[in-house]
């Protein structure tokens, strides 16, 4: 069970320093003083479909609706408010703007989009059903997702489909297809006019076995930083020293030093500049966590005692990863799970990267230039944003099991045979902590 924090009003006066009288809810939840979801929007018994991640909400109304003055019930997050207020009618003829505000300050901004049906312009997919399996449809996205059983043979599925009155739909209800990488089904309205869905299917791995903490050193670094590469065999002696197994090394290219020209190799990207921050020098790390924050910007003599910590940590969530790479159109799939092993606190996210490793290029040393240097495990991006993706935001469960999916198409200048998927799920409520790593080739 999710476990609730109760603290008296006096002692959480103390705590948050602030009059008692400002939380009006009682009991105290640890933690919720940063929440600002959209929980519920409701109007004449039309309940929206909320996307958290992008911060929209859909309300589906029949035929002949007049939306020009609705009033929406609204529930949001313990402590926090919300405006315009529920009860409070609008005119939803075009999206209206909600501003979730969190009891910290902090806010969120909703788009709330009101759909009136018409019949001859309707083009939804309804139901997604694979032997008894029914599909998440995602309308906002457009998506489909159906998650298999064990063992599974995706590769000729046969759906039963139900689309909108009048409207058709190819592939056809009842075809078999090949569902090893995502089809697209195209829904047509009696008007002509048409909707595009992607559908993925998902198999369900057997019972996961904890494999052990594995953490997670970037080596912040750059190919005109001639201290950079003695630093980077410092760390990989010491995850030789302690478990190689269980430590990753990532070394992402950050900082004036990294902003390479004419023959040296060009590393740099949004996420890893992100990550670095404000920082001016080379060479940096951090050890469990995402960037390089406050209290854990570490030098390379400094990483020996956190990584001992980190590796010695209780594994808390275990993750499992799978890649789908057609060498043709060089287009990438990773897909896997991140299971909670015990009961946790937190706002967790999994971020997918994309590193290269074993390429030769410049670097600085000192010295001169060795134009025959070779680069480990390079990372060339993420899959799923700088921040990666939200899974959960308040707790988990021992036993929660999180699927995900995401694809690219791999630049034509990496080196498919040496490139690797690397996934980690980290806690934003403790600064970007990461919780677990792994490591897995694309081909």
């Amino acid at each position: 069970m999710k476990g609730l924090l109760r603290i008296g009003a006096a002692l959480l006066a103390i705590m948050l320093g602030m009059n008692a009288c400002d939380v009006e809810k009682e009991p105290y939840i640890a933690g919720a003083d940063n929440e600002k979801f959209l929980l519920k929007f409701e109007i004449d018994t039309v309940v929206g479909t909320i996307d958290e991640d992008a911060k929209v909400v859909v309300l589906d109304f029949p035929a002949g609706t007049d939306v020009s003055h609705l009033t929406p019930t609204i529930v949001v997050s313990t402590y926090a408010t919300v405006e315009p207020e529920s009860g409070v009618a609008q005119d939803f003829t075009n999206p209206v703007y909600y501003t979730v505000t969190a009891m910290n300050g902090t806010t969120a901004q909703y788009e709330v989009t009101a759909v009136v049906h018409d019949a001859e312009n309707e083009k939804s997919i309804l139901s997604f059903t694979i032997d008894g399996v029914e599909g998440e449809i995602n309308e906002i996205a457009k998506t489909v997702t159906l998650v298999m059983p064990v063992g599974t043979d995706v590769t000729s599925l046969v759906p039963t489909i139900e689309v909108s009155e009048g409207a058709t739909v190819n592939p056809a209800s009842g075809e078999a297809q090949d569902f090893t990488r995502p089809v697209t089904y195209t829904v047509t309205a009696q008007n002509g006019t048409t909707a595009d869905y992607t559908v993925m299917v998902q198999v369900e791995t057997s019972e996961i076995e904890p494999t052990g903490k594995t953490v997670l050193i970037k080596d912040f670094t750059g190919v005109l930083c001639v201290n950079c590469p003695a630093a980077a065999d410092y760390a990989h002696n010491l995850q030789h020293q302690l478990d190689a197994d269980h430590i990753i090394i990532m070394g992402v290219h950050a900082g004036a030093m990294a902003q390479a020209g004419g023959h040296f190799p060009d590393f740099m990207t949004d996420e890893g500049t992100q990550w670095y921050g404000n920082n001016d020098s080379n060479p940096l790390f951090s050890v469990d966590y995402v960037g390089l924050t406050e209290g854990h910007t570490l030098y390379v003599e400094q990483i020996d005692a956190p990584t001992r910590d980190a590796i010695a940590e209780e594994q808390s969530f275990e993750v499992v990863v799978t890649n789908d790479y057609d060498e043709d159109s060089r287009h990438l799939q990773v897909s896997g799970r991140a299971v909670a092993l015990k009961d946790m606190a937190g706002d967790f996210y999994v971020t997918a990267c994309l590193v290269e490793d074993n390429i030769v290029g410049w670097q600085k040393v000192p010295g001169g230039i060795d134009k025959e240097y070779v680069f480990h495990n390079v990372f060339r991006g993420t899959l799923n944003g700088v921040d990666g993706v939200e899974f959960e935001s308040s707790s988990v469960e021992e036993g929660d099991d999180y699927h995900f999916q995401y694809e690219i198409d791999l630049n034509p200048d990496y080196n498919a045979d040496e490139c690797y998927a690397l996934v980690y799920v980290y806690d934003n409520s403790l600064g970007g902590k990461i919780l677990q790593t792994t490591i897995v080739k694309i081909k």
